[in-house]
């Protein structure tokens, strides 16, 4: 049985010998092995590693006014350039004021122009004023040098003269008057219209703003 056994041992290391001519063998696929031309080359080999990218540069958006994202223009990682859109919010208490302020500057348009009516009607009723008063004293001076004349001359007594001095001078103030109120309405005009129009102006600024925030947003 020792000699069976040495036996068997040399007939399988005699066969080892003799199917792999002495080099170890590997079975492998054929599907799995690809055939290359050797070439010179730097080595290069890709170890597969699990780990988190971060940015070089982070940049944080904060928006002046808060709201609800409606929509999102471009994904994470996209490349964008300065004024590129990202996302659109709302913005309930904004819209609100947006609406209000634009109904205020409405408002008071409508009421700049209805003060502009009603300060012309005011004018040309001082105008139509100033006109009857310069009637009046006009013919107030001409009755007025008449009887200054007649009085020299005797030919009327000194009550009728006197009531013509009265009557002029007292169109005479009522004409200069009436001529300062006109000139004090057409200043007044013009500092209500240049105050309008700063009003309106300032106004209609604060809703520009508004509605480009609400548009940006």
């Amino acid at each position: 049985m020792t000699i069976g056994g040495i036996a068997a041992l040399i007939v399988l290391i005699a066969g080892s010998f003799y199917f792999t001519s002495g080099k170890s063998k590997l079975n492998v696929d054929l599907e799995r092995i690809t055939i290359s031309e050797v070439t010179k080359a730097p080595f290069q080999e890709s170890i597969p590693q699990n780990g988190t990218v971060l940015p070089l540069t982070t940049i944080y958006i904060i928006t002046a006014d808060g709201g609800r994202v409606e929509q999102r223009y471009v994904e994470d990682g996209a490349t964008l350039k300065k004024g590129d859109p990202i996302l659109r919010l709302s913005n309930t208490e904004l819209e609100m004021t947006l609406a209000n302020n634009t109904t205020t500057v409405s408002t008071m348009l409508a009421q700049m122009q209805l003060s502009k009516v009603t300060a012309q009607q005011n004018t040309v009723s001082k105008l139509n004023n100033m006109a009857d008063v310069q009637s009046q004293y006009n013919e107030a001076e001409r009755i007025y040098n008449l009887d200054k004349k007649l009085y020299s001359q005797k030919v009327i007594g000194s009550q009728e003269w006197q009531t013509a001095q009265n009557n002029y001078n007292y169109l005479l103030k009522k004409k200069e008057l009436t001529e300062e109120i006109l000139k004090q309405d057409s200043i007044s005009r013009q500092q209500q219209e240049e105050q309008d129009k700063q009003s309106f102006a300032g106004a209609q600024n604060t809703l520009a703003i508004l509605k480009k925030e609400s548009t940006t947003s």
